[in-house]
């Protein structure tokens, strides 16, 4: 029985992959397709400009912080639900972490927006 679920299971991965690629395939390489496109203007610049690292820095900063801030919210929703000490201790660790993090990026000037 497992044998024969792993076979189903490699034909029928097997047959999403070709599927893909035979979806995935581009048949028109006209100029119109393969220019980027610019609000319906014609393209001012090329496209393959350098990218400013410092936005793209900034970006995952809030990722991460947005994340854990969404790991914070089931504590704060459970506060009055009689916490042992230790999940206490490890949330206001966590917390220590996170500011320790913050102060961190606000030092080396990554939360600057101006160059």
């Amino acid at each position: 029985m497992g044998v024969m679920y792993l076979i189903v299971l490699f034909f029928v991965t097997f047959g999403l992959i070709i599927l893909g690629y035979i979806l995935g395939v581009k048949t028109d390489y006209s100029r119109e397709k393969l220019s980027t496109y610019e609000c319906g203007f014609e393209p001012l610049a090329s496209s393959r400009q350098a990218f400013c690292l410092r936005f793209f820095i900034l970006a995952i900063i809030f990722l991460v912080f947005d994340v854990e801030i969404a790991l914070l919210i089931p504590y704060l929703l459970s506060v009055g639900v009689g916490m042992s000490w230790v999940v206490r201790f490890l949330v206001f660790s966590f917390v220590i972490i996170l500011m320790v993090g913050l102060l961190h990026e606000y030092n080396e000037g990554s939360l600057d927006w101006l160059f």
